[in-house]
């Protein structure tokens, strides 16, 4: 018996033009969080040191500002990435990831704080906060504070509304007694590099590249989230 033929097989098919994909929305990176790998070994994250060891009955928790940028936005973003280093702009397989602003350093919240940091996080924030666009001064390496890797990140030019909400999730760390976010630089992170990887290319002409790049972004902060283990919680800012 002769197949019918499927819709794909008709004529002319081959000539339709493409429709392009639409990029996903914010909220699917919410819903579809990495899980977390229990426990201390290196070799369960890809070489990389915790900054905080895993405890039984702990949460690691992070307070955020959320990037998504778009395709040609981070197509330029990974033309910065040092061939040394591992991107955090796309994933291996080519997906893009959402970047962020740290409003808080890496925390392990108990188990019975989890609300209450959660609430007293959105009180603080409260109506006064409203989004704003952050721009950048320039690109360069960081070290982490336990020294055991480098990021190459976006530093972003001073921002009044940054520093208020990074103010207000230090005001609920204080208040439950967890660590607070200190005299620390605002930065988008790009890409990771273990300690004993070799330096990436410093010339001239690379950083005149690299300027170029990073004069033209203009990101549009809308929304601060809360990770509590694989659980996402968002706060839209007011316009």
């Amino acid at each position: 018996m002769a197949k019918r033929p499927r819709p794909d097989d008709r004529d002319g098919d081959a000539t339709r033009p493409r429709v392009p994909v639409p990029p996903l929305p914010d909220r699917f990176f919410d819903q579809y969080a990495s899980a977390p790998r229990v426990g201390d070994d290196p070799e369960l994250h890809d070489g990389r040191t915790r900054q905080s060891p895993h405890i039984e009955g702990r949460w690691p928790t992070h307070v955020y500002c959320e990037w998504i940028p778009t395709e040609s936005v981070a197509a330029g973003l990974e033309s910065l990435v040092p061939a040394t280093a591992s991107s955090l702009v796309h994933s291996p397989l080519g997906a893009p990831l959402p970047l962020h602003v740290s409003l808080s350093p890496p925390l392990m919240l108990a188990t019975q704080d989890r609300d209450e940091f959660r609430e007293r996080v959105w009180a603080a924030i409260g109506d006064n906060c409203r989004c704003f666009s952050l721009k950048f001064g320039s690109a360069d390496w960081l070290a982490n504070p336990s020294q055991t890797r480098a990021f190459y990140v976006l530093l972003a030019k001073p921002s009044d509304q940054l520093t208020n909400l990074i103010d207000a999730t230090n005001k609920a760390c204080q208040a439950m007694s967890y660590p607070t976010l200190d005299n620390a630089s605002f930065h988008v992170s790009l890409a990771w590099r273990l300690p004993d990887q070799t330096m990436p290319d410093d010339s001239a002409d690379n950083s005149d590249r690299v300027q170029s790049v990073v004069d033209t972004l203009d990101v549009k902060m809308e929304t601060v989230k809360i990770k509590i283990g694989r659980t996402v919680y968002r706060k839209d800012l007011p316009a």
